[in-house]
């Protein structure tokens, strides 16, 4: 979308802005939310062998198998596979609608809302009583950290300078790391302080108090300057924004009937940039089947190594839960902040393509040599955890970022809704499988089938994705029709690309 120079002044101001203390108050404001979506969804790690025991919803008393693509699948298997993949069928759902709303009504106005829903009925599931509530309960839990991602990330892409952009909503997204750890902390000292019977209880209900304060902070952040000035014509408002978030003022006189308010004809928007939509969903996508279907069933394939087994209950949810901290705090936490480290340097396509080649590697390790590793237990480990420590340094960060700079200010949540909603479809439908597919092709099969995906991925990032580092959003975001591999934008007249 291309801007009058008065825009740009005030554009400008803050492109140029560096890194400030308002940047990290929205970073921390948009990160909280995704600390506490990633503790949702992973200490579900810890807390499944609870729920599957007596002390939860007792399903070794679920007798019978359901035949599934051939196959004849336990019953519990479909249940614990439900249970795992509800928050992110319900993040399927949340992405696409708060992403869309986001986009019509201003990212201010919906701000909050999605982490209400979660903190809501992250309460609920803790006091479930069958499988069926939680199913539920997480289910509309989810739809709350779909909400989550377009709006945080647009958010903060759209208050952030350019020289520090990719840092800045990399930072968000690296929130994530402190919630898988805290999430396998808070399962080790339930598990010590309750009896069992309560202790998953607690866990989940863990999540909702990180949140509760969030909400507030999120209800008093300002819309963004680029949603008031380049969708609602607002001069003030974005001048006031980029006064709050920087300490500066525009000097530019900018009043309202200067401004050039952008198309909102959504369809025809997302069509002419059908080529980043495409490809940052099906990026994304590929990622999530593969990230989450292995991280949501890391208790499964650990034991399934010999990992974590022990004479009692307690003490098999104990190493469970000290391997889910292993793999959180030596491969994926790292991962993330090496991402922030890296993220304005090397750049986002690079990093997407080379994660997900490293990790297409050592998924192949896994499957070809299965049965050798499953003998090495730490060799096994340091393997999987490199899929891990690649997979945060690259495609998990950057399918995250990519969408809020390749397509302009009115469709921005829109398109990064729908790359979401997609790609936790099919962390959904992976997550729901993993148990069934591990029947049907084995255990090797499954991460040879992984390492194939993780193939495609790398393809699909070469040939669809345009490198954004360093270039302003109206840059980054320019028409790509001219040719589908025309990923070298021009910098639009009296843009300033200096920092």
């Amino acid at each position: 979308m291309s801007t009058s120079n008065e825009e740009n002044g005030l554009l400008n101001t803050l492109d140029d802005s560096g890194f400030r203390k308002g940047h990290v108050k929205t970073m921390f404001v948009a990160g909280m939310g995704f600390f506490t979506d990633a503790y949702l969804l992973f200490v579900l790690t810890v807390a499944s062998p609870i729920l599957a025991s007596s002390y939860g919803f007792n399903l070794a008393a679920i007798k019978g198998t359901t035949s599934l693509f051939g196959y004849a699948v336990s019953n519990v298997q479909i249940i614990e596979g439900g249970v795992s993949s509800a928050v992110l069928f319900g993040a399927f759902v949340g992405a696409m609608i708060f992403g869309h709303i986001s986009d019509r009504w201003g990212r201010k106005k919906v701000y909050g809302l999605e982490l209400a829903i979660m903190i809501i009925f992250t309460l609920i599931s803790a006091l479930s009583v069958n499988y069926v509530m939680m199913i539920v309960a997480r289910f509309i839990v989810g739809i709350g950290v779909g909400g989550d991602y377009p709006i945080s990330s647009t958010i903060m892409s759209e208050y952030s300078s350019t020289k520090h952009r990719g840092k800045l909503v990399s930072m968000v997204f690296a929130m994530q790391g402190f919630g898988l750890v805290s999430g396998a902390l808070v399962g080790l000292a339930s598990i010590f302080i309750l009896p069992l019977g309560y202790s998953w209880r607690l866990m989940l209900a863990f999540g909702a108090i990180p949140a509760i304060y969030v909400v507030y902070l999120r209800r008093k952040l300002m819309e963004t300057p680029r949603f008031s000035l380049q969708v609602e014509g607002n001069v003030s408002k974005a001048r006031s924004a980029v006064g709050a978030i920087t300490g500066q003022q525009s000097v530019e006189k900018l009043n309202d009937a200067n401004v050039k308010v952008a198309n909102r004809k959504y369809l025809k928007l997302l069509r002419t940039y059908i080529v980043f939509v495409l490809g940052t969903t099906i990026s994304w996508f590929i990622f999530d089947m593969a990230f989450y279907g292995t991280t949501l069933n890391n208790g499964f394939i650990l034991s399934n190594i010999g990992y974590g087994s022990a004479a009692t209950l307690r003490g098999t949810i104990f190493n469970v839960a000290i391997g889910d901290t292993l793999l959180a705090g030596v491969f994926a936490l790292p991962g993330y902040w090496i991402a922030v480290g890296l993220i304005d340097k090397v750049g986002r396509r690079t990093l997407q393509w080379v994660g997900f080649a490293v990790m297409a590697i050592a998924y192949l390790i896994l499957g070809i040599r299965y049965s050798f590793l499953k003998g090495d237990i730490d060799l096994f480990i340091i393997v999987f955890g490199i899929s891990y420590l690649f997979g945060n340094i690259g495609p998990n960060t950057t399918t995250f970022i990519l969408p809020t700079e390749l397509f302009p200010t009115s469709i921005r949540s829109t398109a990064h809704g729908i790359a979401a909603s997609i790609a936790k479809l099919g962390a959904g439908i992976f997550t729901f499988l993993f148990l069934i597919l591990g029947t049907a092709l084995g255990n090797n099969g499954e991460f040879e089938l992984l390492g194939g995906m993780a193939i495609i991925g790398a393809i699909v990032t070469l040939l669809t994705i345009r490198e954004t580092k360093g270039l302003s959003l109206e840059q980054s975001s320019e028409d790509p029709s001219e040719g589908i591999l025309n990923f070298s934008p021009k910098a639009p007249e009296g843009a300033n690309t200096q920092e």
